[in-house]
C-alpha cells in the first residue's frame, strides 16, 4: 500500500492537558492497533475514517465525529474523497485534567461505558474540538490556563451527549510510568529509574504493572511507537530524526518494528 502525508500535518502536545494532531493524508491509510491511552475525539473534515474495536466498527464522513475512550485500542482507516485528500483534527485529553473534571462533575455518569460512540454531527462537540485545537496549535500565543477552559469544554460537551470519559479516580501505576517515559521517549529508561522516580522498588513496581496486565517494555514499546506514529503522520521529520526520537539509532531496526507493531512501514505511511 502506498500511503503519503502532506507537509501540512501537525501536532502539538501540552502537557499535563492534552494535545492534538491535525492530519492531512492523499492515499489510504490501514493502522492496526492504534493505541488511545487518552479520551480522544477525531473530527473528519474530509475523506472517511473508519475505527474498528473488537466486533463493533463506526465510520464517520466530514462533519462527523468520533469518540475514543481512554485504553482502547483500535483498528483504523483513512480513506480520502474523490478530490484525494482525507483530513481530520484529533485533539487527546489528558488523565489529571478528566480526573479533575469528574470530581467538579460530582455525580455518576449516567450512560454505561463505551470504547467507541459517534454521537450527533450538529453538537457542541464539533466546535470545542476546533476550538481547543486551534489553541494547541497557536503555542504559547494561548496560555495553559486558557487551554485548559477550552478542553474542559469540550469534556462538558461529551459529558451532555453520554460520552464519559473512563478514567481511574487515582492514576494507575502503569499511567505514572507512561508519563515519565513520555517525557523523553528516547532516554535508555531502566525500570529501576523510573521505579525510584516512583519511590518504589523496582520489585514493586514490576509488580503493580503485573497486576495491572502490563509490564515495562511492553510500556516503554508503546510510548515509542505511539511517539513514532505521531511524529510520521504529524511533522515532517526525517525518518532517520523520527526513530532517533524514539531511542532507535539505526532507522531500519526502527521501521521493523513500527511495522510489526502498526501493520505499516513509517516509509508507506510517508509515501
Amino acid at each position: 500500500m502506498d500511503v503519503a502525508v502532506m507537509p501540512a500535518a501537525t501536532c502539538v502536545a501540552r502537557p499535563g492537558l492534552g494535545g492534538t494532531l491535525e492530519l492531512r493524508v492523499q492515499r489510504e491509510q490501514r493502522i492496526a492497533d492504534v493505541p488511545f491511552p487518552d479520551p480522544c475525539v477525531i473530527l473528519v473534515t474530509r475523506g472517511h475514517k473508519t475505527l474498528r474495536v473488537g466486533e463493533r466498527q463506526l465510520e464517520a464522513s466530514p462533519g462527523q465525529w468520533l469518540f475514543i475512550n481512554a485504553g482502547v485500542t483500535a483498528h483504523m482507516r483513512n480513506t480520502p474523497d474523490a478530490d484525494g485528500l482525507y483530513a481530520a483534527t484529533c485533539v487527546a485529553v489528558a488523565p489529571d485534567l478528566v480526573r479533575a473534571h469528574a470530581a467538579a462533575r460530582g455525580v455518576p455518569p449516567a450512560t454505561a461505558w463505551q470504547a467507541l460512540a459517534q454521537p450527533p454531527a450538529g453538537s457542541a462537540v464539533a466546535q470545542a474540538v476546533r476550538h481547543a485545537a486551534a489553541g494547541m496549535l497557536a503555542g504559547a500565543d494561548v496560555s495553559d490556563r486558557v487551554i485548559r477552559h477550552r478542553l474542559e469544554e469540550l469534556l462538558i460537551a461529551l459529558d451532555d451527549l453520554g460520552c464519559w470519559c473512563r478514567i481511574a479516580t487515582v492514576a494507575t501505576v502503569a499511567e505514572r510510568v507512561r508519563a515519565i517515559l513520555a517525557e523523553e521517549p528516547a532516554a535508555e529508561w531502566a525500570a529501576g529509574t523510573v521505579a525510584r522516580r516512583l519511590h518504589m522498588s523496582e520489585a514493586s513496581l514490576r509488580r503493580a504493572l503485573r497486576s495491572e496486565a502490563t509490564g515495562f517494555r511492553q510500556l516503554r514499546d508503546d510510548v515509542r511507537m505511539s511517539t513514532g506514529l505521531a511524529l510520521i503522520q504529524g511533522s515532517a521529520l526525517s525518518l532517520q530524526r523520527i526513530a532517533a526520537e524514539c531511542g532507535y539509532a539505526s532507522p531500519s531496526r526502527f521501521a521493523a518494528r513500527f511495522k510489526q507493531r502498526f501493520g505499516v512501514s513509517p516509509s508507506q505511511l510517508r509515501g
